[in-house]
């Protein structure tokens, strides 16, 4: 148990400062991101026809069959995400502490994974695969989905698919490290070397 909390632990730490890298340091804001032709009336329009946060996709899905095609036709096609009404620091504390906790939510999550595995997969590399890859789908599956089924901007998706996978790599690395299989539960021709579907 301490080698696993000694493992989920460093993975926070070294997480939490890989994000800062990616997402503090990143070129994302300049190369990927696009920039409105103007700031002020942009956010201005945006009070006008979206009132609330929340995500809005332009046209409605409430428009009526025959005003939705002609919109959809006509163009343009926007999903806007609105986060928030009334505006808040660049540097807001709160998205560091949410962001923090969400990091340890997954890291410990990928650690129970792992252990409830780990007879399956007595090598470290056995295990930093598994978790590696299991990174890998989950990107394919979710950024990939963005682009697939919502047209989202391909660069930006790459970027977000990118770090998504880092984190199950960096944290597989360290967890496979500090996460070894119960020498009590030795894997024999009967154990699986794979988990079940």
């Amino acid at each position: 148990m301490a080698r696993t909390v000694l493992g989920i632990v460093a993975a926070q730490i070294v997480l939490y400062l890989w994000g800062f890298l990616v997402w503090g340091l990143g070129p994302y804001r300049e190369a990927i991101w696009k920039k409105p032709t103007d700031d002020d009336a942009a956010q201005q329009s945006l009070l006008t026809y979206f009132p609330t946060e929340g995500t809005y996709f332009v046209p409605s899905a409430q428009e009526d069959g025959e005003k939705m095609e002609k919109l959809y036709k006509d163009g343009p096609l926007v999903m806007v995400h609105v986060l928030s009404i009334r505006g808040k620091p660049v540097a807001d504390m709160s998205v560091m502490i949410n962001g923090f906790f969400w990091n340890l939510l997954v890291i410990v999550l990928i650690a129970i994974w792992m252990k409830r595995y780990a007879h399956a997969f007595p090598t470290y590399g056995e295990r930093f695969g598994f978790v590696a890859f299991a990174g890998v789908i989950a990107a394919v599956l979710i950024d990939g989905g963005g682009v697939a089924w919502w047209r989202m901007d391909i660069p930006w998706k790459i970027y977000q698919g990118l770090y998504d996978v880092s984190v199950w790599v960096i944290a597989g690395a360290i967890l496979a490290a500090c996460i070894k299989p119960s020498s009590s539960v030795p894997r024999t021709s009967e154990t699986p070397a794979s988990p079940p579907i």
